[in-house]
């Protein structure tokens, strides 16, 4: 799957924000030519003048709700790299443009519900535009797909792929407060019996789970991942197990041991009002991001398990990295070198292992910090 530029810009909506300039930076770094769309034009040329563009010619305002204006954005650009959220509330109109412009689509989202949307209710409409469409290719959830993938590979039917994220030190952007605040009061599907079905407000109270060397074991709660809609497309499993380490949401591991309990009546709280006064909290008291050196401290570690239905033993796949932030940029400019590259054929709405070849993308993040074994 080779990468090489193209003589076509990759447009970035969204690229006003934080990691939507983040983005931006890491496509001029490979030398790429980039179109800049938003909402604010005189924004969209800070941003340009910032990274060495001509306002003239990359800047495209653009409304999340002008279809239009979307579509002329994004024609003639090699694809799309959707930073705007929430996604729930602001996604769709992106990647209907991107279809009607002909043009591949990624974004960043983390918002499980908006990945389902994007492959099931817009990918038929892509298919026949001949573009792919891939939700959630920024660190949630790309390393995660990509890893059960490997992991899983050759094993057979499985009764169970569980994935576990351990984050540790991380702060997040406005951006990223807002769609946790969707997400968590918005709907969640699991898969179970072999069918994404709607999950219950049950958590799995008490539980723990073992990350291995440098983390132990840690209590965690059940994860909206979006692993739970990607990887049944590509992996032959009964049912995905999506945990997160409830020291994620905890000052400490006191607090940590009681989140599983708590979440429930977090998520009912965040179908009242209450979300709409959190979410101007979000704009009056949190920073447009962590600055640098605190993005660089962040470490993270997932791990996927497979448990085999014939009873055979498992694999088990861990993957380390830093920078969540930093490694959006990355992962979403690596995928739209791929899709520009010639040859690339993919078509649909689809997971990122199904739109690429999940070894060769996990090979092109190692000099990017991100690291992977395999063992089983």
């Amino acid at each position: 799957m080779p990468a090489r530029p193209t003589s076509r810009p990759i447009a970035v909506y969204g690229a006003t924000g934080y990691t939507g300039d983040l983005v931006v930076a890491e496509l001029r770094r490979r030398g790429l030519d980039v179109v800049l769309s938003g909402r604010r034009a005189d924004a969209l040329a800070a941003v340009a003048a910032r990274h060495g563009l001509d306002p003239a010619t990359a800047v495209r305002p653009a409304a999340a709700d002008d279809h239009a204006a979307l579509v002329a954005a994004f024609s003639g650009c090699a694809a799309v790299i959707a930073c705007a959220g929430p996604f729930g509330l602001y996604g769709e109109g992106a990647v209907r443009a991107a279809i009607a412009a002909g043009v591949h689509y990624v974004d960043t989202t983390g918002e499980q519900p908006f990945i389902r949307a994007v492959i099931e209710r817009h990918g038929p409409a892509a298919e026949r535009a001949g573009v792919a469409l891939v939700s959630g290719m920024g660190f949630d959830y790309l390393p995660g797909d990509l890893l059960c993938h490997v992991t899983a590979a050759g094993a057979g039917r499985l009764r169970d792929l569980t994935v576990a994220y351990a984050p540790a030190g991380f702060g997040p952007s406005r951006g990223t407060a807002k769609s946790a605040l969707v997400q968590m009061s918005g709907s969640e599907d699991v898969y179970t019996g072999g069918r994404l079905q709607p999950a219950t407000l049950r958590q799995p109270v008490g539980r723990r789970f073992d990350f291995g060397p440098g983390i132990g074991v840690k209590p965690v709660a059940r994860y909206p991942a979006g692993e739970v809609v990607m990887v049944p497309r590509h992996v032959d499993t009964e049912q995905v197990t999506a945990l997160i380490s409830a020291e994620a949401f905890a000052p400490s591991p006191r607090v940590a041991a009681a989140v599983p309990a708590l979440l429930p009546g977090m998520v009912l709280l965040l179908r009242t009002p209450l979300r709409a006064a959190l979410m101007r909290g979000v704009d009056r008291f949190l920073p447009e991001g962590p600055t640098e050196q605190a993005r660089r401290a962040v470490r993270y570690t997932i791990v996927c398990e497979t448990t085999p239905a014939d009873g055979s033993p498992g694999r088990r796949g861990v993957l380390t990295g830093s920078d969540i932030y930093g490694i959006t940029a990355v992962t979403t400019a690596q995928a739209v070198e791929y899709m520009a590259a010639d040859g690339y054929d993919r078509r649909g709405g689809l997971a990122p292992s199904e739109a690429f070849d999940a070894e060769t993308f996990l090979a092109a993040l190692a000099p990017h910090g991100i690291a992977y074994a395999v063992t089983g």
